[in-house]
């Protein structure tokens, strides 16, 4: 039998505690980058503290981490800070070449799912990316992401903090349009149906409100064209 003295033991509890916090502090550091690699729009210290449900100044500790290894020259997206938000970029040394992909992005033809979250903005603006995705029952991060790189959408803060999204003047001068009113079945389809039942229905996989809606707008585009 191995008698562990009380120093001894004291030693290896202050062991355990260094590499749980070591353990917490990456875990926390992976979990501000996947969101902030996620969003697309700047995040504050307090935003993060309160999705990660930690301290700001663990948070800020992480952050200042993070810009650290995001600065290596190596590195193709660095971290930037602006007052108190924080977001992940693409290094400006690559910018030729980013702008060029984003070029040929734009240009490219819009997916079925591209189209349909656009014609959910469209008819149901202003809306949150939550009531999307209780429409759609999937994460619409990277979609709303590459239509607002297209110009198509445009992301507004209101009153209470809220992030919404409508669409652009741009996409409105694409249509053709003056105003979205004047999109097809415009006050039928803009208000009439509840959030929940358009959900409801794209579950089940019936003739849903939204397929009314991207038909309505492709039937748009295409006497635009």
């Amino acid at each position: 039998m191995i008698l562990l003295s009380k120093n001894y033991v004291k030693v290896l509890w202050l062991k355990f505690e260094i590499n749980n916090k070591n353990n917490k502090d990456i875990m926390l550091k992976g979990v501000i980058e996947s969101l902030l690699f996620i969003t697309n729009r700047p995040l504050t210290k307090k935003e993060l503290a309160n999705l990660v449900e930690e301290k700001v100044e663990d948070v800020e500790k992480a952050l200042e981490e993070l810009v650290a290894e995001y600065a290596k020259n190596d590195k193709g997206i660095k971290m930037v800070q602006n007052g108190k938000e924080f977001q992940m970029v693409t290094d400006p040394a690559n910018s030729k070449v980013v702008q060029k992909f984003l070029e040929a992005e734009v240009n490219k033809e819009l997916t079925p799912a591209s189209l349909e979250t656009l014609s959910i903005i469209a008819y149901r603006a202003p809306i949150s990316r939550e009531e999307l995705e209780q429409i759609r029952g999937i994460n619409c991060a990277i979609i709303l992401r590459h239509l607002l790189i297209k110009g198509l959408i445009a992301e507004e803060t209101q009153d209470d903090g809220k992030q919404v999204y409508d669409i652009s003047l741009d996409f409105l001068r694409q249509l053709g349009i003056n105003k979205i009113s004047e999109l097809p079945d415009y006050e039928q389809l803009n208000k009439n149906i509840p959030l929940a039942v358009l959900a409801e229905r794209e579950t089940k996989k019936e003739e849903t409100p939204a397929e009314d809606m991207m038909s309505a707008i492709e039937k748009t585009i295409t006497e635009a064209e």
